[in-house]
């Protein structure tokens, strides 16, 4: 079966990029009624595929649609709770369909450990994220899951009024710089 890449490049020997999409993309608009019989046949035709994918292809999907949602998140400069380092390992020993012992056994990290981290506990290191990379082949990078983890760490040290106030009563001799 050839990528759609190979696809590509087959068609623009032949034709120009601009021939290529007229001649296979729809331009014309459709009405409600048959955008919404059009959006049904691809439902229809989407959940048959879906039953004809073996079990490593849906975990690969799973795992490359985690990914580019971790890359949409980490562009903007918005903080969301969904992407608490925390819920993204939760989300990802849900799509690797492995018990979180199973997880905690082939990252080399006590299960008891791995529990605190995933309820927000206790912080994640450096080793965990590098582990996290390999045990996802590579499809979830170290610097990821360090980006997931240091933007909440941002969200954190601007939000948290009560512990900067703390902490603020514990310095002595502040530097005078504004007059």
């Amino acid at each position: 079966m050839k990528t759609s890449k190979e696809i590509y490049e087959e068609l623009r020997k032949k034709y120009t990029d601009e021939e290529i999409v007229d001649g296979f993309v729809f331009n014309e608009t459709l009405s409600p009624s048959e955008q919404k019989e059009v959006e049904e046949e691809f439902l229809k035709l989407r959940l048959a595929r879906l039953k004809q994918m073996s079990p490593h292809d849906l975990l690969v999907s799973n795992l490359i649609q985690m990914k580019i949602l971790i890359q949409q998140y980490l562009k903007n400069n918005i903080y969301n709770e969904t992407f608490s380092f925390s819920n993204q390992l939760r989300k990802y020993i849900k799509v690797t369909q492995r018990s979180n012992k199973e997880i905690a056994k082939n990252l080399a990290v006590h299960p008891t450990k791995l529990s605190r981290i995933i309820n927000g506990k206790e912080h994640p290191n450096v080793e965990l994220m590098y582990r996290l990379e390999k045990h996802s082949d590579g499809e979830l990078p170290a610097h990821y899951w360090w980006r997931l983890y240091a933007k909440e760490l941002e969200n954190n040290i601007k939000t948290d009024l009560q512990m900067k106030l703390e902490e603020a009563a514990k310095v002595k001799n502040t530097l005078q710089i504004r007059a």
